[in-house]
């Protein structure tokens, strides 16, 4: 076994099976305190509990000694055989192995193991460099000892000498063989960090025969080999971090004084240097939970917390928290942001790039990089976060971006785990995929009227109840090949978008390669406006050009549209909306975009749209950018921008039509809005010193949006109607929207609270994302609750939402009203 030294060289030092003694003691304790008692009696009524050839006549000992004998039950000859043999010069650290000796070993420990554990442990102070400075107590606390927890007693210093005295021959000091060792005993051995090991609580043999361990296991193993060649060596840990991530084990060396290091992980820096090196210095001294402990073979009075073994109590402790928290620490000031990269569900963890992006300031971005399986499961990438904000946290997965949103909302920490491969839809099975797949190939075949007293049969209901996921993406695939799409592909082909009698022509290109999950598509809108065809086109084709390519992102689509006119409002009036709709929908069903990441950006005439179809339909789009305009009286709305980027750039001399002064009132209005939160209305105004209409400096935008993605099912919504050419807003819906009408609504944890302005008629639209169907969903309208019923998921919902709205993603599958 390569750089490994066999098992076989590791002795049994009791009458047991090896690995099984310390698993047996814990059950046994009971019997054997019994046992104990027994004894104790037998040898008060009688002269001597031994024979003279135990060597008990030869006594040197204390009478702690002599106490911890009386405790040894039948394995009393065992040890006075080890302490008739014990020199003059060895019997202290004798008596002190015996004095402080867990009950389990009193019991078990033979003779031979424990004087070869005392002769290799003062040979080893002998031979190092730094032995006769070792101070006695040190020594015998922190070199002498056979063992560091509950972990199965073995010979260990014959092997691990035999492989460690070579590593450190040139070192001068302990703190300095202890950091040769860590970088070099584990890749020696061939040892490495897994939670695959087979327990935490590893003896050398066990880790060295598997190459596997736990942060315990590791540092047991360290300890054991610092111990082996001299070193004072102990474990150090806490229970939990202060932040709940869990316990940890690392260890500790005494060079004048104790020292930590990271069992397997050694700092270029050397000691006193590690990845928990800042959560450790948030520990509790006085919290039983959150307190640093290392290890002690002296009695104590305190126990070590064995997390791993928590019915154990006889491996002794001393509190050390005091010297992990610097003078004048203070308590932890931001919210933290742990973030763990998976291959998938359940799988291993990776190390990635990952990137977290401040919404409200798409230019301040926090990099870092994510750990693997060499690293302790408590090392995760830590970001400093501020409570209230919202994120967009990228993962750079070779060319595949991966994005999520995060809202900080606590005072602590928040964990989030990425899963490079999404979990694929639970399979159905091939009876129920056939008829699944015909009666929704039916539906979508079918004419308009047909389709609106269509009836799934309730076996199919039954289905999307358990495999929402799979049924889905059986309903996109159909929807997709279904026949009803002939005059969007018509149109797609020719490059150009309709409403109605109202016609847009467009150009695209390709900038860069695909994204794995779709293109992302930016829809740039020229200036001009109420003026000639001739200029119109001329800023048409300026546009095109206009927004710069970014190579430094993966790839896009980049869509310069063509006002439908050449009016003033050419790109904000209420044909505008559903145009723009019909747009986005073409490029879902033909363009291969990915539905999450659609953005929308113009300038002047261009941005006085992106000011009005933005607060209207956010819903479609990760990200909105306005430049040189403002907001239109009665078209923009900021109550509606809860949840999506929103920035608009102006200059200071831009005071035509009341541009700043517009865009200072709609910026105020935002702020109001926003109040002291931060997660929510992620808008900025960026104001121009010294710009007028022209110039902006605006032209690298697509660069600072590319990062966002849209939430389609955020948990509020305020959606304030300003006309009635916009019927649904995310999971809303109302037939007769109307300017002056809204509605507030949040749901969270199964309880929806809507709050409506002279509204009756309107739905909810929910799935799985939002609620758990299998529990009461409580619906509470304007301060009444109405409802606290199961809510029943239906194939028509989704087929009908899917249909109206042209996006999987914004597809519901129950569709709750008043009074249902």
């Amino acid at each position: 076994m390569g750089g490994r030294f066999s098992s076989p060289a590791i002795l049994n030092p009791t009458r047991e099976p090896m690995n099984t003694m310390n698993r047996s003691f814990d059950s046994r304790t009971t019997r054997a305190g019994a046992v104990v008692l027994f004894l104790q009696l037998v040898f008060v009524f009688t002269v001597s509990g031994v024979r003279a050839d135990d060597g008990d006549k030869g006594r040197w000992w204390s009478g702690k000694v002599e106490e911890a004998l009386g405790r040894a039950g039948g394995n009393r000859g065992e040890l006075l055989r080890f302490l008739g043999k014990v020199s003059d010069a060895h019997r202290p650290a004798a008596s002190f192995l015996l004095e402080n000796m867990p009950q389990r070993d009193l019991e078990s420990l033979e003779a031979d193991y424990l004087r070869e554990n005392l002769r290799l442990a003062f040979e080893a102070r002998a031979a190092a460099a730094w032995g006769k400075k070792l101070p006695e107590d040190v020594f015998f606390n922190d070199v002498l000892p056979y063992m560091s927890a509950n972990e199965a007693r073995e010979a260990w210093r014959p092997g691990l000498r035999e492989k460690c005295l070579p590593l450190v021959k040139e070192c001068k000091s302990p703190g300095e063989a202890a950091h040769e060792l860590n970088r070099k005993i584990f890749k020696l051995l061939g040892v490495r960090y897994s939670t695959k090991r087979n327990r935490a609580d590893q003896a050398p043999a066990e880790t060295i025969e598997t190459g596997l361990a736990s942060c315990t296991g590791l540092s047991i193993l360290l300890v054991d080999a610092c111990r082996s060649v001299g070193v004072p060596a102990r474990l150090a840990g806490t229970p939990n971090w202060v932040n709940k991530s869990g316990n940890h084990t690392w260890v500790e060396v005494w060079d004048d004084g104790w020292h930590f290091a990271g069992a397997a992980e050694p700092d270029s820096r050397g000691l006193d240097h590690g990845w928990f090196q800042g959560r450790a210095a948030q520990a509790i001294e006085g919290s039983p939970e959150h307190a640093i402990y290392a290890t002690s073979f002296r009695k104590t009075g305190t126990s070590f917390p064995l997390v791993w073994a928590p019915g154990v109590d006889y491996v002794s402790a001393v509190n050390v928290t005091s010297r992990y928290i610097p003078a004048g620490a203070k308590p932890q000031d931001k919210p933290r942001l742990l973030v763990r990269v998976l291959e998938g569900e359940g799988g291993e963890r990776v190390v990635r790039s990952v990137e977290l992006i401040d919404r409200a300031d798409l230019e301040k971005v926090l990099r870092g990089r994510s750990r693997d399986e060499s690293n302790d499961t408590n090392d995760i990438l830590t970001f400093k976060v501020e409570k209230g904000r919202a994120y967009e946290l990228r993962i750079l997965d070779g060319e595949r971006v991966l994005s999520r949103e995060y809202r900080c909302g606590g005072d602590r920490q928040d964990v989030v785990s990425i899963f490079l491969a999404d979990p694929s839809p639970r399979k159905l099975k091939e009876a129920d995929e056939k008829k699944l797949t015909a009666a929704l190939k039916g539906y979508f075949s079918a004419e308009e009227k047909k389709r609106a007293g269509w009836k799934f049969s309730k076996s199919l209901d039954k289905l999307l109840a358990g495999n929402e996921a799979a049924v889905r993406a059986a309903a996109w695939k159909a929807y997709l090949e279904a026949p009803l799409h002939s005059g969007l592909k018509v149109d797609f082909d020719k490059h150009q978008v309709r409403f109605k009698t109202h016609l847009s022509p467009y150009t695209v290109k390709d900038v860069g390669k695909r994204p794995k999950g779709g293109w992302p598509l930016f829809i740039a809108m020229h200036g001009g406006g109420g003026t000639t065809q001739q200029v119109n086109d001329s800023q048409w084709r300026h546009m095109q050009i206009y927004y710069r390519d970014q190579g430094s992102v993966t790839g896009y689509r980049y869509l310069a549209l063509r006002a439908p006119n050449n009016k003033w409002n050419g790109f904000y009036d209420d044909y505008v909306y559903p145009l723009v709709e019909n747009l986005v929908r073409q490029f879902l069903l033909f363009g291969d975009v990915d539905p999450d990441k659609v953005f929308i950006m113009g300038y002047s005439h261009g941005g006085y749209g992106a000011f009005s179809i933005g607060p209207k339909i956010p819903y479609r789009f990760a990200a909105i950018h306005s430049s040189a305009a403002a907001p239109t009286d009665g078209q923009s709305s900021a109550k509606t921008l809860r949840n999506t980027i929103f920035t608009f750039m102006i200059g200071e001399k831009d005071h035509a039509y009341g541009r700043l002064k517009r865009c200072r009132s709609f910026n105020e209005k935002i702020l109001k809005l926003r109040g002291d939160r931060k997660d929510i209305y992620p808008v900025t105004m960026e104001y121009k010193a010294g710009y007028g209409h022209g110039g902006l400096p605006d032209r690298d935008k697509i660069k600072s949006m590319y990062p966002a993605v849209r939430d389609p099912v955020p948990a509020e919504l305020t959606w304030e109607m300003t006309d009635g050419a916009v019927k649904d807003f995310f999971w809303l819906s109302c037939p007769q929207a109307y300017r002056g009408r809204g509605i507030d609504a949040a749901c969270r944890k199964n309880k929806l609270v809507i709050t409506t302005r002279e509204i009756k008629d309107f739905s909810v639209l929910l799935d799985e994302r939002l609620v758990d169907f299998s529990k009461p969903v409580t619906i509470e309208l304007n301060g009444r609750k109405v409802s606290g019923r199961k809510l029943k998921p239906s194939l028509k919902t989704l087929v009908e939402t899917l249909s109206r709205r042209g996006d999987i993603r914004l597809a519901a599958t129950v569709s709750w009203a008043p009074g249902s």
